[in-house]
């Protein structure tokens, strides 16, 4: 007798980190058992501010925002960013100085961008002034010259110095240097009331549908061209090395301290108030 079909809506981005995890599965070139799934794209920041809706029973969000959503949502081992040399950048369109009297444009208050400009900030006690908008327009703004200095993400690490743009800080380089941490940039979410067992399942999915893109990453190509912000094939590949990661497989033990390193700088009150993780693992 079949199972009764589970339905579940996830919400990624449209970056070729997450659409590389997930061609597999949402396209089920892995055998997904009974699970069906409603696909939404749309930047972290909207996702980030959608899961602290509920919006979603599996979403992924920045791990700056775990603590905001930890009632509703526990954390999967497998799906997420997390690794070296792949932190946000803190760029100018005029120096490499930054001018504390001009706002830096932030993709999004609950970001990991955010946490580490912070972080820096207040180790090298600088003071500024954030403004946040959706992180495309921040890259766009830079070259426009409309924004004259500005937290970016993703593929643009890739493209700065050749658009003319100056580095102020690699603030992903300075959270490793004052941590010894792998940089925690986001990871994937499930509803706590679907239950453990859900959990343990959907997890074991996306480690079989990153592990398929590893073998096959040809396969995923169409998919991730048609929702990349740079479509070069050569950043994009440079994109999916840096940020698919073993942490994007299976986060372990370092991807955990990685993680708790940031809910110190983060939430230090927050403490064990729901467990980290949507399910317990026995091995």
């Amino acid at each position: 007798m079949r199972s009764s079909v589970v339905k579940l809506k996830i919400g990624i981005s449209p970056c070729p980190n997450d659409t590389f995890i997930f061609h597999a599965l949402l396209h089920r070139l892995i055998e997904a058992g009974s699970f069906e799934f409603e696909v939404v794209f749309a930047d972290v920041q909207t996702l980030n501010e959608r899961a602290q809706s509920g919006d979603f029973d599996i979403v992924k969000i920045s791990y700056g925002n775990l603590w905001n959503v930890q009632d509703t949502y526990g954390l999967l081992y497998s799906g997420g960013a997390m690794g070296y040399g792949c932190g946000p950048l803190l760029l100018s369109s005029k120096s490499n100085t930054l001018d504390p009297d001009i706002p830096i444009g932030v993709p999004g208050e609950n970001t990991t961008a955010n946490a580490l400009l912070r972080f820096w900030a207040e180790k090298e006690k600088v003071a500024f002034i954030a403004e946040y908008a959706f992180f495309d327009e921040l890259y766009l703004g830079l070259l426009k010259r409309n924004r004259m200095q500005s937290v970016v993400i993703h593929e643009n690490r890739f493209t700065f110095e050749k658009d003319g743009l100056y580095l102020i800080c690699d603030l992903g380089e300075y959270w490793e240097k004052k941590t010894g941490a792998p940089i925690p940039l986001g990871g994937i979410v499930i509803r706590r009331n679907l239950g453990q067992d859900v959990a343990r399942q959907i997890d074991g999915l996306i480690r079989q549908s990153v592990e398929f893109a590893w073998r096959n990453p040809e396969e995923s190509e169409l998919f991730i061209q048609e929702h990349a912000q740079e479509t070069e094939k050569s950043v994009v590949a440079s994109h999916i090395k840096l940020y698919v990661t073993n942490f994007s497989a299976n986060l372990g033990n370092k991807g955990e301290v990685a993680i708790r390193k940031l809910q110190q700088l983060i939430a230090p009150e927050s403490g064990d108030v729901k467990p980290l993780f949507a399910y317990v693992r026995t091995i």
